[in-house]
């Protein structure tokens, strides 16, 4: 055995450049360098393959190829692409989603004085327009995409071979890859044309099982039954992919079950085994992702925390349960009538069973259905607009609401003021605030804080696929499959959460354009005229695309939160798969011109749509959630306000 040197600044040394644990006999920098050249080999032959690709354009062009050589060759390049995708990604994602795979709708450039649109370029975009029906009338675009991807990856070709190495990073890329294979692989999501999504799988898994057998040999002296797990798991779920190649058919459910969770454990395992650091000791910062979780559904694989920006690094049992009292109490409204929950209530995972939720005056509603807010801390964007970015802000848009609390903080503050047990509870909750307890901040933080605690990933699915239960109904294992696949259903409602937080990172909140209509009227639908996102731009921004664009919410605890969509224009999950089975929008007739959702005809069978439904039935879980305060706090010189209804009206 290697001896550790006593003398401190070498210790310090050799720990800062390896950070790796003593071995007998490997060096692990050799398994390092391997992986490098690996990612150096594939990065060239992405180079190559974009090459081949930019060239095919032109010969197609001048009918020296078929359209069918065509796209063969833009598939290779995106094999090419899959199998240094997992360390491109780790990287620098950003580059690669507005350069080489992102998704083929145009985006706004963020944290610019002026609003800039991007329009969508990479082999998603190229993907989308080989595989229709008219493709060669789009060959101009594609010869143009094709160059400029080729132009891009010369550049990046150097960039990212110069982005220092290091062992850990090697491990959370190969985790994220497996969930990507999972989320946005499998799933159609990469590849809306061809659905080339299971040998794309089969590259990415394999560019992984590559990487990670470079650390074999280290492995064998720490834990020898590793490398055979490991072994035998790429092994088996790489051949499963070849010998099932069918998009529509292929079970989803068994591949995660069997292959891709063990192989997430597994990773994080062999991580652990051989010393090498985790990113939670790198940085004090949150992660989104909590990297310990072993299973693509653990209950704790999102941190709420990282998504709440409720105060603290770390959720606070005294300030969350004055959240849940201030949550209940309509002493925060100008009426002392209308509470949060008036609008979302426990027993219905937090909605309240309307089309429109009422306003404060009891006679109207407000302009959009209440949403669950169940998981609603997993966002990066919140109402249906995504015009708030933190969850602990969205009361002061109730707050100052006049069809809502219509008041504002200084009253609120002065009102809780009024309370001796207010002031207590605050001053525990908030002891660092002083005098100021209650306060505009406080009184958000603790909101934000019970709404990050209403996390609920324990339903009889989590259970089934985390292997927790042995059983689970053959309708849903169907339905989710069809979910995840042929309903292209998984390529907005992304696992785990199954809402538009985009795996693996969880860093971007995606809205849609579906075309709701305002009415359930088939023969002479209308849609409806709430702007959703676009709303929030003003008309010189040019963010056209966001015309009719709302957030993608979750579907879970879905068989609660009826009526759906953010209308309420649908009463059941039958009219819901059926708007999506026909198309949407587009499907039933409506012109939308920047409709996201596939507007062709799904060709659901009612079968399958009923096992969909099945599905999402299985995805409630309000477990340890819907409780109540027993009382609400007294206000001593107003005897008055005591008459309060808990809950509001």
């Amino acid at each position: 055995m290697k001896k550790l040197f006593v003398v401190l600044p070498l210790f310090v040394l050799l720990a800062s450049v390896s950070h790796w644990t003593p071995f007998e006999d490997q060096d692990p920098q050799l398994a390092l360098s391997t992986v490098y050249n690996q990612f150096k080999v594939g990065l060239e032959t992405f180079y190559l393959r974009s090459q081949q690709l930019n060239e095919a354009c032109d010969q197609f062009q001048l009918k020296k190829i078929t359209l069918q050589e065509l796209q063969r060759t833009h598939l290779d390049t995106r094999l090419a692409f899959k199998s240094v995708e997992f360390l491109l990604e780790y990287n620098d994602r950003e580059l690669v989603k507005k350069t080489l795979n992102g998704p083929p709708l145009p985006s706004l450039l963020p944290n610019m004085p002026k609003i800039v649109v991007l329009e969508p370029i990479g082999l998603q975009v190229l993907d989308d327009l080989l595989f229709v029906e008219e493709a060669d009338l789009e060959i101009a675009k594609v010869d143009s995409l094709a160059e400029l991807l080729h132009e891009e990856l010369k550049k990046i070709k150097s960039y990212q071979l110069g982005i220092p190495l290091q062992h850990r990073f090697v491990f959370e890329a190969s985790r994220l890859e497996i969930n990507r294979v999972f989320t946005l692989g499998l799933t159609g999501f990469d590849t809306p044309g061809s659905a080339n999504a299971i040998p794309e799988a089969r590259a990415a898994l394999n560019a992984v099982s590559r990487a990670i057998a470079a650390y074999y040999p280290l492995l064998e002296e720490k834990k020898p039954e590793l490398v055979i797990s490991l072994k035998d798991l790429f092994s088996a779920s790489i051949q499963y992919l070849a010998q099932n190649d069918n998009f529509e058919t292929f079970d989803r459910l068994h591949f995660l079950k069997t292959y891709l969770n063990p192989l997430y454990q597994k990773l994080y395992l062999a991580h652990r085994a051989l010393g090498i650091e985790l990113n939670t000791e790198t940085t004090y910062m949150t992660q989104a992702v909590n990297y310990t979780a072993q299973n693509i559904f653990d209950p704790n694989l999102l941190n709420p925390i990282h998504f709440g920006n409720a105060g603290g690094l770390q959720l606070d049992s005294k300030k969350i349960e004055l959240g849940r009292l201030l949550f209940f109490d309509p002493i925060l409204s100008s009426s002392n009538k209308m509470a949060c929950a008036s609008c979302h209530q426990p027993e219905r995972a937090f909605t309240d069973g309307l089309a429109r939720s009422k306003a404060a005056d009891g006679a109207h509603f407000i302009l959009r259905n209440a949403p669950t807010l169940i998981n609603a801390v997993f966002a990066k964007g919140y109402f249906y607009d995504l015009r708030e970015q933190r969850l602990d802000r969205q009361i002061k848009h109730v707050t100052l609401s006049k069809d809502e609390f219509n008041t504002d903080f200084l009253e609120m503050e002065a009102k809780l003021n009024q309370s001796a047990e207010y002031r207590r509870l605050f001053a525990e909750a908030f002891p660092e605030l002083g005098q100021r307890s209650i306060a505009q901040w406080s009184i958000s933080s603790a909101l934000g804080q019970y709404i990050s605690n209403l996390v609920g990933f324990n339903s009889p699915f989590d259970q089934y696929v985390r292997s927790e239960k042995t059983t689970y109904p053959v309708a849903a294992a169907r339905g989710f499959n069809l979910f995840m696949g042929k309903a292209v259903c998984g390529t907005c409602h992304f696992a785990p959460t199954f809402s538009g937080l985009t795996p693996p990172n969880y860093q971007d909140s995606e809205s849609e354009v579906i075309g709701v209509p305002a009415t359930n009227d088939k023969q002479n639908p209308q849609v409806d005229p709430d702007l959703g996102r676009y709303a929030n731009h003003r008309p010189e921004d040019e963010a056209y695309f966001y015309q009719y664009s709302f957030k993608t919410v979750t579907v879970r605890n879905v068989a609660l939160t009826a009526p759906y969509m953010h209308n309420g224009v649908y009463k059941t999950l039958e009219e819901v798969m059926d708007f999506y089975n026909l198309g949407g929008g587009q499907g039933l007739g409506i012109k939308i011109p920047h409709q996201t959702l596939p507007f062709d005809n799904l060709q659901l069978k009612k079968r399958e749509i009923k096992d969909i439904i099945a599905f999402m039935q299985t995805l409630t879980d309000t477990t340890g959630l819907t409780r109540k305060p027993a009382f609400l706090p007294k206000f001593e010189a107003k005897p008055e306000w005591n008459q309060r209804k808990l809950g509001g009206e």
